[in-house]
């Protein structure tokens, strides 16, 4: 499949935008036969990109933000090197920044990411964020990594003082989750946001319209689209859920669910 016939099967402007950026770049490092990398990308760009480049059958690339399970990651090209060699030598585009405050307090992911968007840092030069009670660790595109640790004082209304890492040393803490276990009289997405929100169908429908509502990273306006296990729905501004299981009917019918909501 060519370029044209990838884009012309994108909907969104932006979306065919990106895809387009990002083809031109894996053809630009074949031709050279040189390394490249992308910004940060989120799940849902992940998941358009991993189609275009699997359709035009590039070869020699892959997803990276700095560890293993990282939410956000740059693709990196590396034509020449054979399938068998080891990927991890490949050069990381990306840099550690250790944020430590100075007095202790309950910063969030937004306070740090509005305190670098507050330096004028693009949101696609920034990938994983991680918080901690007494720090905070920042991955991001080592162009900018400079700049950050230069300019980063505050955080919220805390002070700070970042520094370089090594991102190799980087100690990602557990993700913390809710188990939920409720029956659902059916696997439609509405039933999931419903019992993995704490509110009812009825409130749950809002959400679909707005187009806050997403299935394994992309939006969804159905509220009858049907879930399967390992599928993870998010609610733009309440968080996600991921369907961890799905068990035999109740006695009344209806589907045993475990969810697991992240907290």
């Amino acid at each position: 499949m060519d370029k044209k016939s990838i884009l012309g099967k994108i909907n969104k402007s932006e979306d065919r935008l990106l895809v387009a950026g990002i083809l031109d770049k894996a053809a630009q490092a074949e031709k050279l036969w040189k390394y490249a990398y992308t910004d940060f990308l989120d799940p849902y760009q992940q998941k358009l990109a991993e189609r275009a480049l699997q359709s035009m059958k590039c070869s020699a690339w892959t997803f990276d933000g700095g560890y293993k399970d990282a939410e956000r990651a740059v693709v990196i090209f590396f034509p020449g090197l054979n399938p068998q060699d080891d990927i991890e030598l490949v050069e990381k585009p990306f840099s550690l920044i250790n944020v430590e405050l100075k007095t202790e307090a309950n910063l969030s992911h937004r306070d740090y990411l509005g305190a670098l968007l507050g330096l004028g840092i693009k949101r696609e030069k920034v990938g994983d964020i991680i918080v901690r009670k007494e720090s905070g660790s920042i991955i991001v595109l080592k162009e900018v990594a400079d700049y950050i640790i230069y300019n980063l004082d505050q955080v919220g209304r805390v002070g700070v003082a970042a520094t370089l890492g090594e991102i190799e040393n980087l100690e990602v803490p557990a993700v913390k989750t809710k188990e939920i276990k409720c029956t659902v009289p059916s696997l439609r997405i509405d039933c999931i946001v419903s019992n993995g929100f704490g509110i009812s169908r009825s409130k749950a429908m809002p959400l679909f319209s707005s187009e806050r509502v997403y299935l394994n990273w992309e939006v969804e306006k159905k509220p009858s689209a049907q879930v399967k296990e390992g599928d993870t729905v998010s609610v733009r501004g309440m968080g996600r859920v991921i369907v961890s299981e799905i068990s035999g009917l109740t006695r009344k019918g209806r589907i045993s669910v475990v969810l697991k909501r992240l907290v």
